[in-house]
């Protein structure tokens, strides 16, 4: 079996190229490879180099300042060792790597147009997500689906975080530390929760995961890819999985379903609608696990759980547990209050899937914040779900806001250009003891509305 180390000793001749430096990935592969000594590093990051910080800030935000400052100085420290090129000379010398490490995100942005060309596009891709699954020496939990994966990944570390075993949690979750470095310290004995999406197998994998938890499938990304190639990738997870393995896999959602009686592996459903299609260990903590009150779905709790069991957590404990454990930042998270209204950050909530989820989960909503980019999505379904509410739907200007106008009359939605104008449209007609609602339905609602300008509290706390 290849190691992290082998594969570092293998780097020490090669020239190593990193793209997008001041992220969360790229930044923990920076100090992973200097940590051992690696000095053939350039790095490229499309800001200018005064800007390093408030970008590296802004990409490290899930943080507390003193944490983000503490790794902004490693982080600096490890830059000034190796090469380095800014805006001005963005993805100089490309051409000559022996291999780079790229975000997931990479193929979204114009100025990696160089990435695409075929002198580059011949020269090996590495992901951090692809350095965790190949040579990660924990045994990796893979959770995965459009909607919910980091909340179930989420639940399911804090499940398992019960001192038998080192647990490590990583993956598309943004606002969380990369774990990079660590990968020379995991164990055999440990096991390392991954969250992944779309994106971040799309430079592939050569080791399946020792479990997959899949949650659903929807035509999401369709700016991106067709649904039918979406699917292919997502599913790729599942599909690599051998005997040895296992996947969990929701029996609610057909297509999933259907997926789950051609795999050469041990199958473990969950399904919020058939208790008796859940393990037997879930079925004896069903009832209690759906009158459970706590700020995540019961969907992703059932699914959590039956992880868990699988992985050695008595069933018993579980519903306890649950009930104890935080929503992940801006996913159902209750942000503030303003004279006695609840503001719920759910800006994480990037489909109309999600949105109708939080929808049905929130109490006495009065206003519905939303907005952002569409990315092909159909949202004739959605849009009939919304009118079958009676709160206010505030939606700010964008790409979202030129759909709902051809489904709502200008009595029905109304469009706003900024989020401070949209908490205050929210608040004329909300009362103490409602609920306001910001759950996008769409994508980049933070980059949008949110990034450089005032963040969800400083608007809170301006109304006080």
């Amino acid at each position: 079996m290849k190691t992290i180390k082998n594969f570092l000793n293998n780097l020490k001749h090669k020239n190593i190229h990193l793209v997008g430096v001041t992220g969360a990935e790229i930044s923990s592969i920076l100090n992973l490879l200097v940590s051992q000594g690696i000095k053939n590093i350039t790095a490229h990051d499309f800001s200018e180099r005064k800007y390093l910080e408030k970008n590296y800030k802004i990409w490290h935000k899930g943080l507390s300042v003193s944490e983000r400052n503490r790794q902004f100085a490693v982080f600096k420290n490890n830059l000034e060792k190796i090469l380095f090129f800014d805006a001005g000379s963005y993805l100089n010398n490309i051409e000559d790597a022996d291999i780079i490490f790229v975000p997931q995100s990479w193929r979204l942005y114009p100025s990696n147009r160089k990435l695409f060309s075929n002198e580059v596009n011949k020269i090996p891709f590495y992901s951090l997500t692809r350095l965790y699954l190949d040579y990660s020496p924990a045994r990796i939990v893979a959770v995965t689906g459009t909607v919910g994966k980091g909340s179930v990944a989420s639940l399911l570390y804090n499940l398992l975080d019960n001192g038998r075993s080192k647990v490590w949690f990583a993956g598309n979750e943004t606002w969380k530390i990369q774990l990079a470095e660590n990968l020379i310290s995991m164990t055999p004995e440990d096991l390392m929760i991954l969250e992944i999406s779309h994106r971040q197998l799309q430079d592939g994998f050569a080791r399946s995961p020792s479990m997959v938890v899949f949650t659903n499938l929807y035509p999401n990304h369709l700016d991106e890819l067709s649904w039918e190639k979406y699917a292919q990738i997502k599913l790729s997870l599942l599909k690599s999985l051998g005997k040895s393995s296992a996947a969990v896999i929701n029996y609610d959602d057909p297509l999933l379903r259907k997926t789950a009686t051609r795999l050469n592996t041990k199958v473990l459903l969950y399904s919020q609608k058939y208790k008796n299609m859940n393990i037997k260990d879930v079925q004896h903590i069903y009832n209690i696990l759906l009158k459970t009150k706590s700020d995540h779905y019961i969907i992703n709790i059932l699914a959590a759980s039956t992880a868990a069991i699988a992985l050695g957590v008595f069933p018993s404990g579980i519903p306890d547990r649950v009930f104890n454990i935080p929503p992940l930042p801006a996913r159902l998270e209750r942000a503030g209050f303003i004279s006695g209204i609840n503001i719920i950050d759910d800006i994480k909530s990037t489909t109309p899937w999600s949105t109708l989820a939080a929808v049905e989960k929130i109490k006495n909503i009065n206003s519905l914040i939303l907005g952002g980019d569409t990315k092909k999505i159909d949202y004739t379904a959605f849009c009939k779900k919304l009118k079958e509410k009676d709160f206010r739907l505030i939606v700010l200007e964008s790409p979202l806001s030129l759909i709902l106008k051809k489904y709502f009359s200008e009595f029905e939605i109304r469009i706003v250009t900024d989020l401070e104008n949209a908490f205050e449209e929210a608040l004329k007609n909300s009362k103490k003891g409602d609920s306001i609602l910001i759950s996008p339905a769409a994508a980049n609602f933070y980059s949008r509305f949110i990034k450089g300008k005032k963040s969800i509290r400083k608007i809170i706390s301006s109304f006080d």
